[in-house]
């Protein structure tokens, strides 16, 4: 038996559900295969970044994820027996640029769940008990599927196959791309549990002290929780493996025995690995997630990670079905993406190394120097904004490009110097581009830059700086309407306008009325400027002034478009 699609997708955790989702709202034919046989309900990954929430903003379900998760954090860590830290985090308000300032925590098999039902809503669908055992490649890609119930044997034929299907990859695996990296000598358990005797809508809580760690974590506000701990081999050097008796024990021997574990619905053991992939791409057959990168858990960017791979991969892969642009643009998912990996590799370890060694120097600077520095505001906001993502950006890639010059003379279309230093220090090309407030150029209806963005195509921002004219609105319709002729549905144009109506000479183009000026100084657009964004809310390429063909060769040079001159 066989079968056919655009795109194979292994393994349905957040990597794979995301990029399903991206495809098939593209229009893109996806299948999903995971070898589990239920959906499970672990909580692992219980946190989605500022980042992550912008990536589900794009896809239809940040409200939903907000709705079910916490936003307010509260946490006790205790050290010898002490109370160190009580730490209240109060959700943060939306920010300028940043709609999403916090961390949701969300139980995974949660965050999977809301990720499905968008995925039944585009007509996608995960197929359980499908096991992926071979993989063979000419002008495509043909996968062996097994059926685990059944045992029967599937042949899918696809054009792509991306194997998110974790740290085990059997797709990486049967490509033979190798994984490198060493794995920490710590041990530890964790698992979800029903507690009593803690408030459930309380705080969260660590225990560091000469046994090692211990913590919980509040899920849903039902009792249930996350308990983590740190596992020392005994004197025959054997470590004990996770168990609700373990959690018990490890309890009652910090003097919690008032608190009462029961009903252990997931139990598990690991050992951090910090590992990375040589290469995530072998032909036609790619990887993402934690395929391709697997790190301590510290500082909860693992899954967050994996979303964002998926992300940056769909449109690409979107663009070469659709013989938009050729096989190359996939190699710029690895260029991007693997040099992001390899900072949050180095990142968790550090933070792992900070918060989990034994060793007697790591421990007197933990509970010396960096607990106590999250007293202060200006340390945890430095922190929690340097997990968010919201910095990761691709400036070094091959399709972040820009273009300025300036009018030394004073005079002409050019930006003058003060106007061109403005614009190098705003946001360059491969940044994240910034949200912005404004109001609809026809309904005067209060809108964002991210309701332009969303959705899958390009967005051209054309701006006429601080001092528009009835010139520069006409030339600015005229680069929209000549990368509108040659992107067409692939582009949404939209000037934005400094004023609080819309001006003359705009009638065909859509406009986004500016009055207070928000999305000008996000985008230090003091002069004539634009700004192409890609349909992952990455800056693709900016000129200054906004001429039509500068950011039409850039286009020339991406897809396989003929934009005339």
């Amino acid at each position: 038996m066989g079968t056919s699609t655009d795109v194979l997708v292994v393994g349905a955790g957040p990597t794979g559900l995301t990029l399903a989702c991206d495809l098939r709202r593209r229009g893109v034919d996806c299948t999903v295969v995971d070898r589990a046989t239920t959906h499970h309900t672990r909580s692992r990954g219980k946190g989605l970044q500022p980042r992550s929430l912008e990536v589900f903003d794009d896809l239809g379900i940040a409200e939903a994820a907000l709705a079910a998760g916490r936003t307010h954090h509260h946490v006790r860590l205790y050290s010898g027996g002490r109370l160190a830290l009580d730490l209240d985090v109060p959700a943060r308000p939306p920010q300028p640029g940043v709609p999403y300032p916090n961390l949701v925590v969300l139980p995974q098999w949660r965050t999977e769940q809301l990720l499905r039902t968008r995925l039944v809503e585009l007509g996608g669908v995960v197929r359980l008990g499908q096991e992926l055992v071979d993989l063979h490649q000419d002008d495509g890609v043909t996968a062996t599927v097994t059926d685990g119930s059944t045992g029967t044997v599937e042949r899918i034929r696809a054009a792509f196959v991306v194997g998110c299907d974790g740290g085990s990859s059997r797709v990486r695996t049967l490509v033979g791309i190798p994984m490198r990296g060493e794995s920490h000598e710590e041990h530890f358990v964790l698992g979800d549990v029903r507690i009593e005797g803690l408030p459930a809508d309380g705080p969260s809580y660590a225990w560091f002290d000469d046994d090692g760690y211990l913590a919980a974590d509040p899920l849903d506000g039902s009792g249930t929780w996350q308990v983590q701990a740190s596992v020392r081999p005994d004197t025959a050097g054997t470590l004990e493996t996770a168990s609700l008796e373990l959690f018990r024990r490890l309890f009652a021997e910090r003097d919690l025995g008032h608190a009462r574990l029961s009903d252990a619905t997931w139990l598990a053991d690991f050992s951090p690995r910090v590992a990375i992939v040589d290469r995530y791409r072998a032909g036609r057959v790619l990887l993402a997630g934690d395929a391709a990168h697997v790190h301590s858990p510290a500082g909860g960017q693992g899954m967050n990670t994996g979303i964002q791979d998926a992300y940056n991969l769909g449109w690409k892969l979107d663009a070469v079905l659709r013989g938009r642009a050729g096989h190359a643009l996939l190699d710029t998912y690895q260029e991007e993406r693997r040099p992001v990996a390899r900072a949050v590799l180095t990142s968790s370890d550090l933070g792992h190394s900070a918060f989990f060694s034994p060793h007697p120097v790591m421990t007197f600077l933990r509970n010396r120097v960096l607990v106590p520095a999250l007293r202060l505001p200006v340390v945890l906001d430095r922190l929690l904004d340097g997990v968010a993502e919201l910095d990761v950006g691709y400036r070094n890639s091959s399709l972040a490009r820009e273009l300025a010059t300036m009018d030394l003379a004073g005079h002409g279309d050019a930006a003058g110097v003060v106007d061109h230093i403005r614009f190098r220090s705003g946001p360059r090309a491969g940044d994240r581009a910034p949200d912005a407030w404004g109001r609809d150029g026809d309904s005067g209806a209060p809108t964002r830059l991210f309701d332009l963005f969303r959705g899958t195509h390009l967005t051209l921002l054309l701006f006429d700086g601080s001092a528009p004219t009835g010139v520069g609105y006409r030339r600015m319709a005229e680069t929209a309407r000549r990368v509108r002729d040659a992107l067409g549905d692939d582009v949404r144009t939209c000037v934005v306008v400094p004023a609080d109506r819309r001006p003359d000479h705009l009638d065909d183009v859509a406009v986004l009325l500016d009055p207070h000026r928000d999305a000008h100084h996000r985008y230090t657009a003091a002069a004539e400027s634009l700004y192409l964004v890609r349909p992952d809310g990455h800056i693709a390429f900016r000129s200054q002034p906004a001429a039509a063909r500068p950011v039409l060769d850039y286009v020339n040079s991406v897809f396989r478009i003929h934009a005339p001159a």
